[in-house]
């Protein structure tokens, strides 16, 4: 709750700072960034989360965001969510301010996304700028029966439902058709670092270790189990939270 108070607190202070109203501005925009508005926040309040897209394929909502966030927010703040655009990650989402999208995971899709979490500190460290962050679904399994998940609770049934289940929110992107073969290839998100912090890593190593001594096995039809809630951060959508 104390994450939500500081969030109204600071979403009070933004709209005391605004300097665009939507009731006032929206009616100025031109037919075409009106259509563009609309698509934009129908995209964020379907949980989506804005990114500056390729070099080769840029998206123009990212662009039309930067320069009209403001409106967005006014926009936004009507309903009880507030506009999210932080220009180091380059990424936007709507966040609502009592926490109302905040999702549950189960134990294997929270530890998966702490283990994906790790691996995404450790690459991208040296990276340069542009380079993301890729995992092969056989290179997760080994780390998590590292870690010392047994094998027999990684099927790719199993992993596969847990990464598309963090790949709807936009922590991970994988391709159409996602089979959860050793070789399909994990796209980790920067928002991963908005749902766990830097500051949480040593905290999510300790995660881990307590979520694979816990040997009782899980039943597939049991994966939607209540995780530990702190598992996640304020990611976006339906949610987008730890």
């Amino acid at each position: 709750m104390e994450r939500w108070r500081r969030f109204r607190l600071e979403a009070e202070a933004a709209r005391s700072e605004s300097t665009m109203d939507f009731f006032e501005d929206y009616p100025r925009l031109e037919s075409a960034q009106q259509e563009r508005f609309q698509r934009v926040v129908t995209r964020l309040l379907a949980g989506e989360v804005l990114t500056p897209g390729s070099p080769l394929q840029p998206d123009p909502d990212w662009r039309f965001a930067e320069r009209f966030r403001e409106l967005i927010d006014s926009y936004l703040r009507i309903g009880g969510w507030g506009f999210d655009l932080d220009p180091t990650l380059r990424l936007a989402r709507a966040v609502h301010e009592t926490g109302a999208q905040r999702v549950r995971f189960s134990k294997l899709e929270s530890l998966v996304l702490c283990m994906l979490r790790l691996h995404y500190h450790e690459q991208m460290r040296l990276a340069a700028e542009e380079d993301r962050c890729d995992i092969t679904v056989g290179l997760l399994r080994e780390r998590l029966v590292h870690a010392g998940k047994p094998i027999a609770q990684l099927s790719t049934r199993a992993l596969g439902h847990a990464v598309r289940k963090l790949a709807r929110h936009s922590i991970v992107r994988v391709a159409r058709g996602f089979d959860a073969d050793d070789d399909a290839t994990i796209e980790v998100m920067p928002l991963v670092e908005k749902v766990l912090p830097d500051d949480r890593i040593q905290e999510i190593a300790q995660r881990i270790k307590a979520y694979v001594s816990a040997r009782t096995p899980v039943a597939e039809h049991e994966t939607e189990t209540e995780p530990d809630p702190d598992a996640l951060a304020d990611e976006s959508q339906r949610d987008t939270s730890s």
